[in-house]
Parts: structure tokens; sequence; C-alpha cells
């Protein structure tokens, strides 16, 4: 696994890794659709320390998403932060890539596994009546498809660790 960027000295430790994936993202998993063309979607996920697993909706339809990763398992996922709009200054900044390949289950346990994690990961508690609710994803019965992306590679950084080094114009 690969945890360099563009600048070494930016480059996130494997414990930095974790903790910034610790935090309350969003990721945007990619896939490839038909045509070639890759297909983005804004999700929450769960880290493990070793995978990031999603839940994804097959209810009324199967979405795009989960038939192109059936189709071709290959996805890049990342999760950034990029507050130099929001806070000011150039180096505000960090990111992580993952690169690997999709396992989809359509397990219930599992699903209602994963549905718990999300929700405590992002709301801090656990609702049952919600989680069974997400699970039905607009028609009766447990709908959803967990996705578990082990990572291939992963890329960490934070222009943060730049500062104060003449990059970008900043003076030392």
């Amino acid at each position: 696994m690969t945890t360099l960027t563009w600048s070494p000295e930016a480059a996130m430790t494997a414990q930095e890794i974790d903790a910034f994936l610790a935090e309350k993202l969003a990721a945007r998993l990619t896939s490839i659709r038909p045509d070639g063309y890759p297909h983005a979607t804004p999700l929450w996920y769960v880290w493990d320390g070793e995978a990031l697993w999603f839940l994804l909706g097959a209810g009324v339809r199967r979405r795009q998403h989960i038939r192109n990763l059936e189709r071709n398992p290959k996805t890049s996922v990342i999760i950034d932060r990029d507050a130099r709009l929001e806070e000011g200054g150039l180096l505000n900044a960090q990111g992580v890539t993952i690169r690997g390949r999709a396992e989809l289950s359509t397990d219930e346990g599992l699903q209602l596994d994963i549905g718990r994690r999300t929700m405590r990961r992002y709301f801090g508690y656990v609702d049952e009546a919600l989680v069974l609710g997400s699970l039905e994803d607009g028609k009766p019965g447990k709908n959803r498809v967990v996705v578990k992306v082990v990572p291939e590679s992963i890329r960490g950084w934070d222009f943060r660790k730049l500062e104060g080094m003449g990059v970008y114009g900043v003076s030392p």
C-alpha cells in the first residue's frame, strides 16, 4: 500500500490516514459506466482500518453505480477536505485517495451491520427503526447492496504540513 503524494513532506502516515478517515466526511466513489466515462457518487462510508464500506440503494430501481461495479469492480474513492475557500490559506487541504476492487454483497445481516455502523458514525447513535427504513430503499425488505473496497493503494496528503517550507510562496 502506498502513502506518498506529489510531495513526500505532505504525505500522511498510516496513522494520520486512519484518523482522517475516522472524521465525518463524505466519500466520492467512482465507477466506470458502460460508455467508458467515470461515474462519481458522494456517499457516507465506514472505514474499519482495512476496508471502506458503503451501502448502495437497490430498492425501487438498481442504481447506476451498482450496475457499473457488477460489470467492472475497479474503483477509485476520494475523501477530502479543502478548506482553502472557506477558511483561506493556500495550504489548508487534506485528502485520501483509495484504489481497489469493489466486493458486492446483498447479505441481510451485513446490510444491518453496515447500516448500524454508518448511523453510529454519522449520528452518534443507532435508531433501529431508521436503520430498517433506510435498508428498504423504497420497497419492503432489505434492499441495499453492501460494497467493500479493500485498498490496493492509498495516498494521503495534508498540505498543512508544508506551511513554512516556502511552498506556494509561503516563506519560512
